[in-house]
């Protein structure tokens, strides 16, 4: 009878201990719950992000042309000595900021005065407005780049019969041609189709603004300028440094389709910028290397500016709490 008595005992003295784990891992489990949701995701950017990226440091010591059967040969940093010294580098950097910076009216200064023109306006007539700055947006590059390829022919040309009757310019200008004019039409181009996207923004945040601040400021006497500066701007502050933001980390990449189908870099590689020319090393010249480099370095330039503006943002930016 003793040892039938104690056999409950033994178990319920046991039941503790095991409730208490099964306890443990229940908690343990429910704290990894939301990575095991992130996996997936972290999964895909890790193949498809980083992956490249660390290809991309390596490949940048070494010499490849990609042949079949050859291998990277390692050269160190003698890339980045020859990037350097290469004549197409720095007319490539030139007009990165030329389009970096010329970028910036088309994608905060006309999309803000646009978004401020439209706002006040009957509510289906701004819907027509907003449709139309944003259907250049969702128009393919290429098809495009076809468009303004048909508009600047030299001799049947719109813009040129329009140039030639105003008498701004003979009949036969080649805009894609022209070293003066080249950089120029890639650039109207990518702006006009990036106006659309930041107006639509844009007009968002100052539908989010309370109209109470405006009749406030009325009442006050505040003109129309100084409720534009002293209620608009700080209100849509985050919106404006987004923009600037991407405009100035992406607008050489927008202009890249641009470039690749009008003008190829040229003439005389005046149009080109960083993005394209690190294409012509891969796959025109075939130096995997030399392209790499150029990749790493920009990257590094890109990071240094990104951080440099989020710390502007963070003193700019207000946020109406």
């Amino acid at each position: 009878m003793e040892t039938t008595d104690s056999l409950p005992v033994a178990a319920s003295a046991a039941h503790p201990a095991a409730g208490g784990a099964r306890l443990r891992w229940r908690r343990r489990f429910q704290a990894l719950k939301p990575y095991l949701f992130l996996l997936p995701a972290l999964g895909l950017l890790c193949f498809w992000c980083y992956k490249p990226l660390v290809q991309t440091f390596s490949l940048a010591l070494c010499r490849w042309t990609m042949v079949p059967g050859t291998q990277p040969e390692f050269v160190g940093l003698s890339n980045f000595v020859r990037l350097l010294s290469n004549k197409d580098f720095w007319p490539a950097v030139g007009n990165t900021v030329f389009y970096t910076v010329g970028m910036l009216p088309f994608s905060v200064g006309i999309p803000l005065f646009l978004a401020v023109a439209t706002q006040d306006i009957d509510p289906r007539a701004k819907q027509v407005f907003r449709a139309l700055f944003f259907i250049p947006m969702i128009m393919a590059p290429v098809a495009t780049s076809t468009i303004f390829q048909w508009l600047c022919t030299p001799t049947t040309g719109l813009l040129n019969m329009l140039c030639a009757w105003l008498g701004v310019s003979e009949l036969g200008t080649s805009f894609f041609t022209d070293p003066d004019l080249a950089r120029w039409i890639i650039l109207i181009i990518s702006g006009w189709k990036m106006m659309g996207f930041s107006t639509i923004l844009l007009s968002a945040a100052l539908t989010s603004i309370n109209g109470e601040y405006y009749e406030a400021a009325r009442l006050d006497g505040a003109g129309a300028f100084r409720r534009f500066k002293d209620i608009t701007l700080p209100m849509i502050s985050s919106t404006v440094m987004l923009l600037v933001m991407m405009s100035i980390l992406f607008s050489t990449q927008w202009t890249f389709a641009y470039i690749d189908v009008l003008t190829q870099g040229g003439p005389y590689g005046m149009s080109t910028n960083i993005y394209y020319l690190m294409y012509n090393f891969a796959f025109s010249d075939m130096n995997v290397g030399l392209s790499a480099a150029a990749a790493i370095m920009f990257m590094a330039v890109f990071g240094v500016i990104a951080l440099a503006l989020n710390r502007l943002n963070r003193k700019l930016v207000f946020f109406d709490n």
